[in-house]
């Protein structure tokens, strides 16, 4: 296509790609890099410290969630790499944003299109919540003009379904950079639970289904403020060769972790909007076992690359099981539906609609 000049503008919580965590700037780094491969002029509007082949506009000297600066809130970072992107405005054809909502304040004060991708969540308003069409056509009408002025990418066909709007948005399933992940065709001896260790994410729920199923499990990630969750949900079962805490990994070690374990456990329970771990799991070839909820079964094909389950005890069922999964066919899964390039693909599309429906 066309070779476009590409802002990308993230909220400078975290660098870009960010140390120590998974996350949406990991997705903005793949596509970002990419698009830099295939011959777009691109400016990444981010923290000095971010590791970029664009050009970069350093917002900020280093990450908000490392020093917050000026006391400000999450919204005046987001605000401030936004501005300074529209300051600049002549000098690209589209602004990509993964900022959340920001940007829909902005979309009649620019003269090119705006593309934005929702990271986050989105929950279904119950209709006995939602004002009278008679309301909605008087004092929305503005409003959804605007929101239909940017193009909305959601990462997620479930995320989209909760949308109160959706009439401008789309689907791009995120991608990873498959180089990063080494495929590994015999596992270890343990399973594997890997991220943030809180209540919405089930840490307990996989700590469950180990002890039921009697299989070693490893938990990888940080419980920062959720001690007491982890005092009280995961510390007493916690016991060295059977159940164990390993910290928070860099990535080297993630890698390591993935690739050695017989399956990643992803026991949900909230409305994730995608789920990179899962991608990232089985890149290495380590099938996916994870409720059935959010994304994962647009993610995870049932039988083939892991197994979708209702519950705790379903999941311990499915550890005894995870032998009938092919590695392979985990590693090619993703190969043909996430990988960075397929990603891109998608957001290339984006932005031509977004630059047709903008001229219109």
């Amino acid at each position: 296509m066309k070779k476009l000049r590409i802002a990308q503008v993230v909220s400078l919580q975290e660098s870009v790609p960010p140390k120590g965590k998974n996350g949406l700037e990991y997705v903005v780094h793949y596509l970002t890099e990419e698009l830099v491969k295939r011959g777009h002029d691109v400016t990444l509007f981010a923290t000095a410290d971010s590791k970029t082949s664009a050009r970069l506009i350093d917002v900020l000297p280093y990450p908000a969630a490392k020093k917050r600066l000026f006391g400000w809130g999450g919204t005046e970072y987001s605000m401030t790499a936004l501005t300074k992107a529209i300051d600049m405005e002549k000098e690209f054809d589209v602004i990509h944003t993964h900022l959340g909502q920001v940007a829909y304040y902005f979309t009649n004060l620019i003269k090119i299109p705006l593309v934005e991708t929702i990271h986050s969540p989105i929950h279904k308003i119950p209709k006995k919540y939602l004002p009278k069409k008679s309301i909605q056509d008087k004092y929305l009408k503005d409003s959804r003009a605007r929101y239909r002025r940017m193009q909305h990418v959601f990462v997620s066909r479930n995320q989209k379904k909760n949308a109160f709007m959706q009439d401008s948005g789309t689907v791009v399933h995120n991608g990873i950079d498959l180089e990063e992940f080494k495929f590994k065709k015999d596992s270890q001896d343990y399973f594997l639970y890997l991220g943030y260790i809180t209540p919405n994410k089930g840490a307990h729920l996989a700590v469950r289904a180990a002890r039921r199923a009697r299989v070693k499990l490893k938990l990888a990630g940080s419980y920062k403020y959720c001690e007491k969750y982890f005092e009280e949900e995961i510390e007493p079962y916690l016991k060295k060769g059977q159940i164990e805490y390993v910290g928070v990994v860099n990535p080297f070690q993630r890698n390591k972790l993935l690739g050695g374990a017989k399956g990643i456990l992803v026991p949900l329970q909230w409305e994730e909007p995608f789920g990179l771990i899962m991608i990232e799991a089985m890149a290495c070839g380590t099938p996916v076992i994870g409720f059935n909820g959010a994304a994962v079964p647009e993610i995870v094909k049932d039988g083939k690359t892991g197994f979708i389950v209702e519950n705790f005890k379903e999941m311990a069922k499915a550890v005894r099981r995870v032998g009938e999964i092919d590695r392979t066919q985990c590693r090619a899964h993703v190969e043909k539906y996430f990988s960075v390039e397929k990603m891109v693909d998608g957001y290339e599309r984006v932005y031509k609609r977004a630059i047709e429906n903008f001229k219109k």
